[in-house]
């Protein structure tokens, strides 16, 4: 046992004589360097010991899924991580990305693993983000080649909620963090939620600097930016359900953020469905918000001379709509309907005509504007208005390609516009939706 001992001590006193020449060494090397390079020599030293230590991508994988998992694991997580491995990665950026993904794995329940998609699903789930109608947002081919995680639940409390997926960069076989497509991701991100909550605080001032940015077409006036920010804001605060802390984060990229709104008051204010909400970046490096806001029409009425005159879906007699309107110019009929000619104005109205074009009553279920005269529709739609004008009375009427529909207890009604080259109205319908 002694020589044993005495082997360990001859050992140790090697060591020690070894350690202090490098001590020695590094002091000198350090002392001759230090005025031209200060810390970069220590550092070089700390990057040189981290690419000899390089994490493996389940180790990477499986520091990041423990960040997410609690926030407690956030600094020893990115302790861990070599600096080289973390590619320029700042604490703050990691701590946020991850503080979303937790937010979104918590619906879930808890952690149990996590897996490496295979290729297949991977470029499933990479197509998905770029989007085959979306041609015009920004590749993913700037942050190189890119693996995806998902995390697994030992018991999904809600399978039907997006899975939490992050991207792991794989740069020659050295598994690093994506610090770019974190770093975009979060401006994304910031930018999507900035969006709803201005909504929120009903700051139309706020919306209006976001809005305008995807409205470049000199239709789209300040005036009419102004229509479009109160518009959004009064529709969220009468229809949309939802608490905007409950939205569902569905996709999470750079390029393309979807969130789902799950409650949201249809048209009437009777049934309760969902919307999406999307953030995509553009090839120019702009964002592009895509939130189809409904058009909600009231009831449209036939005015003449701004007057109230002639309401869809009721029935007149040819006495009676002559009192109202005078005689037409030229009238027209089939077996069920007869179609009265004004002065820039037709009327369908659906009726039994019997031989000699007579008939006792009918109901107006369609009418059509074609000249700007005495008759409008209300006392603000008429031909040759500009669509700056109509957007002013129905902001969101561009997303619906100028087509919307109302109901009055008599039926469904839909109104259509049709323009010239330079944005007047040239023709004005409204007719029944059949069903």
């Amino acid at each position: 046992m002694k020589k044993l001992n005495n082997s360990r001590v001859l050992n140790l006193k090697g060591f020690m004589a070894k350690a202090l020449a490098v001590i020695m060494c590094v002091s000198i090397l350090t002392a001759l360097v230090a005025t031209s390079t200060g810390c970069n020599f220590i550092n070089n030293i700390t990057d040189g010991l981290n690419v000899n230590n390089n994490l493996s991508e389940a180790e990477l994988a499986r520091l990041v899924v423990n960040a997410i998992i609690s926030d407690k694991n956030v600094g020893d997580s990115y302790e861990k991580i070599p600096k080289s491995q973390l590619d320029g990665l700042s604490y703050s950026m990691f701590s946020e990305y991850c503080s979303i993904l937790r937010k979104h794995s918590q619906l879930h329940g808890n952690v149990d693993s996590f897996r490496i998609l295979n290729d297949v699903e991977k470029y499933k789930y990479l197509d998905s983000i770029l989007s085959d109608s979306e041609t015009d947002i920004q590749s993913l081919d700037s942050y190189g080649e890119l693996d995806v995680v998902e995390i697994c639940y030992a018991e999904d409390k809600a399978p039907g909620v997006a899975p939490v997926r992050f991207v792991i960069s794989n740069k020659n076989g050295k598994y690093v963090m994506p610090s770019a497509y974190i770093t975009d991701s979060m401006l994304a991100y910031s930018y999507i939620t900035h969006y709803f909550d201005l909504i929120d605080e009903g700051n139309t001032d706020g919306l209006e600097a976001i809005i305008k940015t995807t409205y470049s077409s000199d239709i789209y006036m300040k005036s009419v930016i102004d229509a479009k920010a109160e518009y959004i804001v009064d529709y969220y605060r009468l229809k949309v359900k939802s608490n905007s802390e409950d939205y569902e984060l569905k996709l999470f990229s750079p390029t393309h953020i979807v969130y789902k709104i799950p409650e949201v008051f249809d048209e009437n204010g009777s049934a309760i469905g969902s919307k999406t909400v999307e953030l995509f970046k553009q090839k120019d490096g702009s964002f592009r918000l895509e939130d189809r806001v409904p058009v909600i029409l009231p009831e449209i009425r036939i005015f003449m001379n701004g007057e109230s005159k002639l309401r869809l879906g009721s029935t007149y007699t040819p006495g009676e709509l002559y009192d109202l309107i005078g005689k037409p110019i030229v009238a027209a009929y089939t077996k069920d309907s007869v179609l009265l000619t004004y002065n820039g104005m037709t009327l369908t109205i659906e009726a039994d005509v019997a031989n000699g074009n007579q008939w006792t009553s009918g109901r107006l279920c369609a009418v059509s504007l074609r000249k700007d005269d005495v008759f409008t529709l209300n006392d603000n739609l008429y031909v040759g208005m500009n669509i700056s004008e109509l957007l002013l009375i129905y902001p969101m009427f561009d997303e619906c390609e100028y087509t919307g529909s109302f109901t009055n207890g008599d039926g469904e009604f839909i109104l259509d516009f049709e323009f010239d080259d330079y944005g007047n109205a040239v023709r004005i319908r409204l007719g029944e939706v059949k069903g």
